[in-house]
């Protein structure tokens, strides 16, 4: 039996931060890992756990027809030269190169990792609802395939594929996310302070709500002078959407309440500082971030989308906002930084609900078994 297995992810710090237990987990069921992605400078880490990693020339988007074929042949040159069984691409781009590559090879199986609906589903341009269209025709004929597995993170992605692409629910897994490490992200009690810490961790693009966010804590910040914000990630520059170091640059300089502290070692550090943690993206899989901002026990604001409304549940460890609702933003960030005892039950859902369903070790397990369902 060919227990061979291609993890296709984006770029190397993603495979990191998301990927990495369960790939150790698949090393020690017996599966050949290997590896491909974009080289950010993070290869040689990845490379320490004894995987077999290939550095991928990726391009996101799909504006560039050369590239996209670009892309596909590299993705197909890399399946035949690996004799790989399993593909588990992550995210729609992925899937979709892997859909392409795969055209005529029928023993190759592929787990498609489905982390939100991506930046494409967004837009409202003319030629980026045409390439939208072209790429749903393409997923409806080509993920109806009996080599392929669905899993989505969230109801609404799994009520997407099942009715608007047409995919039988018995081909669609619902497994929360990449999981959290609950051992390793331990329910923390809320700083006492007399400053409010309200923390967004996250790459810094526009499809997460970065501008909205900034604007809402202004706002909140003039009737209540005790708050703090704190951003918390990489700033994306090669985002389809980005948001440039000159405006968070200029963001901090013009309110000494909003701090920006880039990429941290450890994550629970800051958890152990905040008292809230704040979302307003567009759309999530199912965020990362406010994961383990709930198993850290901490109470949570965020925008009604799908990913983060599986996490973020309205007045029992949430309050949410409508998208776009900036004014709403402003008074849910009030509303949490006013109420003490109300943020602390909200942290102690957070954490129960992280313990239910959405643990690595119960992400893990799933993930495993429908690698077996192959043999």
């Amino acid at each position: 039996m060919n227990k061979k297995l291609l993890f296709l992810v984006t770029e190397d710090w993603y495979f990191l931060s998301h990927r990495l237990p369960l790939a150790l987990a698949c090393k020690q069921n017996g599966y050949e890992v290997f590896v491909a992605c974009k080289n950010t400078g993070k290869i040689e880490e990845i490379k320490k756990y004894g995987f077999n990693c290939i550095s991928l020339k990726l391009h996101r988007g799909y504006t560039s027809f050369f590239i996209f074929i670009k892309n596909i042949l590299e993705i197909r040159k890399l399946i035949s030269n690996t004799g790989v069984s399993i593909v588990h691409a992550v995210s729609i781009q992925s899937i979709i190169l892997v859909l392409f590559s795969l055209l005529f090879n029928g023993k190759v199986k592929l787990i498609a990792a489905v982390t939100g609906l991506g930046s494409l589903f967004l837009d409202k341009n003319l030629k980026e609802r045409f390439i939208k269209n072209v790429l749903t025709i393409f997923l409806v004929l080509f993920l109806k395939q009996k080599k392929v597995r669905i899993i989505v993170q969230n109801s609404d992605d799994y009520n997407f594929f099942n009715r608007n692409l047409f995919c039988s629910s018995k081909k669609i897994f619902l497994i929360r996310g990449s999981g959290v490490d609950i051992q390793y992200h331990k329910f923390l009690e809320e700083p006492i302070s007399s400053t409010i810490i309200i923390t967004y961790v996250g790459r810094i693009i526009k499809d997460k709500g970065i501008e909205e966010l900034i604007t809402a804590f202004k706002i909140a910040s003039k009737n209540n002078k005790n708050i703090k914000l704190l951003l918390v990630g990489k700033i994306d520059d090669k985002n389809v959407r980005p948001i440039s170091e000159k405006f968070i640059e200029e963001t901090i300089n013009n309110n000494k309440n909003i701090q920006f502290l880039g990429e941290v070692a450890d994550i629970r550090e800051i958890w152990k500082v905040s008292h809230i943690a704040i979302l307003a993206s567009k759309r999530e899989g199912l965020p990362k971030s406010l994961l383990e901002a709930a198993a850290s026990g901490r109470a949570i604001i965020s925008t009604d989308v799908p990913g983060s409304r599986e996490i973020a549940l309205d007045s029992i460890n949430a309050k949410i906002v409508k998208l776009g609702d900036i004014n709403g933003l402003a008074e849910a960030i009030l509303y949490l930084s006013q109420n003490n005892k109300i943020r602390k039950i909200y942290g102690l859902k957070s954490r129960e609900l992280v313990e239910s369903d959405m643990s690595q070790d119960q992400v893990i397990e799933s993930t495993l078994s429908l690698y077996k369902s192959f043999y």
